[in-house]
């Protein structure tokens, strides 16, 4: 019975595994199989649409947390290296992130398109900007202020002493105004305009090289998930022989 149980609960971990995995999976086949739309030609529609324009800023930016560059939408990340006891030398821990959006433009060669992400709904895939700052040095006053603002407590001293260990680092994605993005979304009518809003898809990158980039992220948690249903069925099988 406890060998089932086990393998019971190991069947339940690699679903849960499973379906993390498959989450950035779910918009690749309409992306695969939707034309790219100039922003002229969206229209509201019940299916997503792809489109590709160069971001415009609207009445307000935003200012980048590490940069402090101007900018339409940002996504962070802070992890710090930190000792392992799981069999792995480190593991990148996580301490803190975010997400901030506002409303912007996307301009085509023959017309435009509003965006409004939904900063809970909204998935930024972009070129990171990385700041790494290794023990003993000094993060720059707009990310002293950043982990003021946010309550992160500074590696204590004698963690710091060890050496390879306890870097951090301050992963920042960005829409920049004049770069050229491609959005997956559903544009609807807000206040007589057509606008792409909730639940997005943006990236820098090139169909193809966005489609390959999940395919990858998915791997890992696919491959163990697959391991754990896979074992957990085989002993269900042992026991029950």
């Amino acid at each position: 019975m406890r060998v089932a149980a086990v393998a019971i609960i190991v069947i339940g971990l690699g679903l849960v595994v499973g379906w993390f995995g498959l989450r950035p999976l779910a918009v690749v086949p309409r992306l695969v199989r939707s034309e790219i739309q100039d922003p002229a030609t969206v229209s509201d529609s019940e299916e997503l649409v792809v489109c590709r324009g160069t971001a415009t800023a609207g009445e307000t930016t935003l200012a980048a947390p590490f940069t402090g560059r101007d900018c339409l939408g940002f996504e962070f990340e802070v992890t710090e290296r930190q000792l392992s006891f799981i069999g792995l030398p480190w593991s990148d821990e996580h301490l803190d992130d975010g997400v901030a959006t506002t409303a912007f433009d996307l301009d085509g060669e023959y017309g435009t398109v509003a965006v409004d992400p939904s900063s809970r709904r909204f998935s930024l895939d972009t070129d990171p900007t990385v700041i790494s700052v290794g023990r003993g040095e000094t993060p720059s006053d707009r990310i002293k202020r950043f982990l003021a603002v946010r309550n992160i407590n500074p590696t204590p001293g004698w963690l710091a002493a060890i050496p390879f260990y306890y870097t951090r680092q301050y992963t920042e994605h960005r829409i920049d105004p004049g770069t050229e993005y491609l959005i997956v979304g559903q544009p609807e009518r807000r206040h007589g305009r057509l606008t792409f809003g909730g639940d997005l898809v943006i990236t820098d990158r090139s169909r193809r090289w966005f489609v390959a980039t999940r395919l990858w992220t998915a791997a890992a948690p696919l491959s163990v998930a697959a391991a754990c249903v896979g074992g957990g069925l085989w002993f269900l099988l042992s026991v029950s022989v």
